[in-house]
């Protein structure tokens, strides 16, 4: 009867050291989205400053030469400011899309650090000691 006490208290235990296992496994896995998804805004965020800079040098360029230039010299500094701020609002809607992904990444990520520190609490202050007693 005691071996019998005593091999169900160990599978209990077992089970309950996987169900937590499980949820750490999950809790990384969703650290590590998160992380992936705030290093891409962060990356997104420093390309799009570089691009709204090197548009401030080309405006501030091209309001400098204005006077100076030709026609056809003036067509093409249109163009190339066009093409800067084509350039700033792709990388504008790509930020804007990474931060909203880290965003979600980081609210899924809280939401899971919050279970898992529920599970954990539940395994050792109670399961554990159930399982003792």
């Amino acid at each position: 009867m005691l071996y019998f006490i005593s091999l169900q208290s160990k599978e209990i235990a077992l089970q309950l050291h996987e169900d937590l296992m499980k949820v750490l496994n999950e809790l990384y896995t969703v650290m590590k989205t998160y992380h992936m998804y705030h290093a891409e805004s962060i990356s997104a965020e420093c390309k799009l400053k570089e691009a709204e800079k090197q548009e401030e040098k080309q405006i501030g360029r091209s309001a400098d030469q204005v006077f100076n230039l030709r026609l056809e010299e003036k067509h093409q500094r249109r163009s190339s400011v066009k093409k800067i701020e084509k350039m700033k609002e792709k990388r504008q809607a790509k930020y804007s899309e990474n931060k909203l992904k880290s965003i979600k990444a980081r609210n899924e990520y809280l939401l899971t650090l919050e279970a898992t520190n529920a599970s954990v609490f539940k395994y050792y202050i109670h399961d554990l000691s159930d399982l003792i007693d």
